[in-house]
């Protein structure tokens, strides 16, 4: 995937192994831009959402701040046609930070360096 999406002109690329909220947050910081989620892009899996329902909460905020995904999060220009095998999860707009439904996010996720 990743020689793939050089290839397709990525402009940047990382895993989302801390979360995909704080791994998002340093891509938006570092170049000074804004990026909006889509939640709707986001399947929610049948057992996340009973224990979320249970618990009285909503499960996309675990599937955002959860680490350990092993997956890949990248940007591309507006023009380029993505393989099926990404998928479109937000845009990067102009501003500062992530953004979920209008809402801006704390970069909720694993850091190395707390306590």
């Amino acid at each position: 995937i990743c020689p793939g999406a050089a290839a397709l002109g990525a402009t940047s690329m990382l895993d989302v192994s801390d979360g995909l909220l704080q791994d998002l947050g340093h891509v938006a910081e570092a170049s000074e831009v804004g990026i909006v989620l889509l939640p709707g892009a986001f399947a929610v899996p049948a057992p996340l959402a009973e224990a979320a329902e249970r618990l009285g909460t909503d499960p996309l905020g675990w599937i955002l701040s959860g680490g350990d995904d092993h997956a890949l999060a990248a940007t591309f220009p507006q023009s380029v046609r993505l393989p099926p095998e990404w998928a479109v999860v937000g845009r990067v707009e102009s501003g500062k930070g992530v953004q979920v439904s209008g809402r801006s996010m704390a970069y909720e996720g694993w850091d190395h360096f707390r306590e």
